[in-house]
């Protein structure tokens, strides 16, 4: 299902109109109470993945009849994926980010915004909050969805998250400094 979801891109994303639980499908806040479920698509887009696979097959099926997208989901164990034969070799590498906190354990989750989200998380949020902090004139934290590029970290705790890896090194290493964390923060 993520699959597919990437190879839709976040163009086709933006359009899908499909709820679960009460909320959107597909989002760009890991919603609290589903944030295990939360999965990572592409472009800041995450899925909730809280559904056996009847459910995902019938989501993707709504999604193929409400976009008009032609595409053929089957559900089954007797069958064989195929790569897609046009599919174009990307050049750039992924970076990730690598952060070591001051008690010798390391964040590296599979991809930059997850690791950067973690270590938010184990700084603390509320802690990051009373500093105030700023990028780039606005506030990082807020207690509502207030501007693009923010993701949701608590009930009412909003974070932006710089759309680059080296960004969001910048902003761990800035925060971690108003913190007086010793953090070590490489790209890798």
């Amino acid at each position: 299902m993520i699959a597919t979801f990437v190879e839709l891109g976040s163009q086709t994303l933006e359009q899908i109109q499909l709820e679960m639980c009460h909320l959107p499908l597909l989002s760009k806040e890991i919603y609290p109470k589903f944030k295990d479920y939360m999965k990572h698509v592409c472009d800041g887009w995450y899925v909730n993945t809280q559904s056996n696979t009847d459910v995902k097959y019938l989501q993707l099926q709504a999604i193929n009849e409400q976009l008009n997208l032609g595409l053929k989901v089957e559900m089954g164990t007797d069958f064989q994926t195929q790569a897609k034969p046009s599919a174009e070799k990307r050049t750039r590498t992924k970076t990730k980010l690598l952060v070591k906190l001051p008690d010798g354990r390391y964040i590296a989750e599979d991809n930059s915004m997850d690791t950067f989200l973690q270590t938010i998380w184990e700084l603390g949020i509320e802690d990051i909050k009373r500093k105030d902090p700023e990028w780039g004139g606005s506030p990082i934290v807020t207690t509502f969805h207030k501007y693009n590029g923010q993701v949701q970290v608590g009930n009412d705790r909003w974070i932006y998250v710089p759309n680059t890896t080296k960004d969001r090194a910048k902003l761990l290493r800035a925060i971690s400094a108003m913190l007086r964390v010793n953090l070590e923060i490489d790209i890798i």
